[in-house]
């Protein structure tokens, strides 16, 4: 049923939900499910019928404590992937598959860790893509974060692109995408072990980081840095110049600043840079699922949950032991 042609009174059938809810920072089992009502839409809002969802380190961090501007209680989860249940909006249809990550979802209003969620269409994207809905959420922050990182590169087809922290879900998205571009990827690991994973996901060469320290004497067109500052001066010092683009990324070990950083460690004539994902341009992401349909491209699901199986998950997210996104359908 509709009302005015544009909300769905799905609340009709369904007033309650479950939601796994943070009160307090801690381990994993401070993650509660709940029920709470069903979010209504208002304008400028719409209700996601959440299908499935990845885990992001992001959301470990905010779980401990991390992230002061996240007050609690919280439903965290910074992307899911579903359908529209219920809009005011004429630009949506109910029904239609979609997505949404980032902005302040999780963290200044509830996220993706429940069967509902209520966000602002301006953080609403089309999902233009076929398949199960756990091979679907493998996609949105990893795969645009890595597209972002490859865009602000300014990366080509015929480059050589070293990805550090390979093993990552936005390094492995990073080589899916770069190996479809036609790019030479090669992608670092600390364990040795892991060198056959990268290679079926695309990477023509890997190379062990030892110490912070790669075992290579090779230079690279761009670096996309995914470990973030603990590595960076090794990374730098690996980026071909003139010319050279070096983008950090990611903060893998959690740390965010460098001290004793010094411009002149920049080789001359190349660009140090950083992307976030934070605000999303939506003509990229366009870009970013056209390259996925085109080749077929599917990122590799570590492990799969259902929501009841939230902490589970978590442990194994802090484990950081799988081999791909771990997903949690709803």
């Amino acid at each position: 049923m509709k009302q005015d042609g544009s909300v769905t009174l799905f609340n009709q059938w369904r007033k309650k939900m479950r939601a796994v809810v943070i009160h307090q920072a801690g381990a994993p089992q401070q993650l509660a499910m709940e029920e709470r009502p069903v979010p209504q839409p208002k304008p400028g809002w719409s209700v996601i019928r959440i299908r499935a969802f990845g885990l992001n380190h992001a959301e470990s961090i905010t779980r401990r404590g991390g992230s002061p501007s996240v007050q609690f209680p919280r439903v965290i989860g910074i992307e899911a992937v579903g359908e529209v249940a219920a809009t005011q909006s004429p630009a949506l249809t109910v029904g239609e598959r979609v997505t949404t990550l980032m902005g302040e979802l999780g963290r200044q209003f509830d996220g993706s860790y429940e069967e509902y969620v209520l966000v602002p269409d301006t953080q609403i994207y089309p999902l233009p893509l076929s398949g199960d809905w756990a091979q679907l959420a493998t996609i949105p922050e990893s795969g645009y974060t890595a597209w972002g990182s490859i865009k602000n590169c300014q990366i080509v087809a015929g480059q050589s692109v070293l990805v550090r922290g390979g093993t990552s879900t936005v390094g492995i998205a990073a080589i899916q995408l770069m190996t479809a571009m036609g790019v030479h990827v090669t992608a670092t690991t600390r364990r040795a072990e892991k060198s056959a994973f990268l290679k079926r996901q695309g990477a023509e060469a890997v190379v062990l980081d030892v110490a912070g320290k790669l075992q290579t004497t090779a230079n690279y067109d761009a670096i996309i840095e995914f470990v973030g500052e603990v590595t960076l001066l090794d990374s730098l010092t690996h980026l071909k110049h003139p010319g050279g683009y070096l983008n950090v990324t990611g903060e893998l070990a959690d740390q965010w600043t460098l001290d004793g950083f010094s411009s002149f460690n920049i080789p001359s004539g190349s660009y140090l840079t950083s992307f976030q994902s934070t605000d999303i341009n939506r003509q990229w992401l366009a870009e970013m699922m056209q390259l996925i349909a085109d080749k077929h491209l599917e990122f590799p699901i570590g492990a799969q949950f259902t929501l009841d199986e939230i902490v589970a998950a978590h442990e194994l997210l802090d484990a950081g032991t799988a081999d791909g996104k771990i997903v949690v359908t709803v």
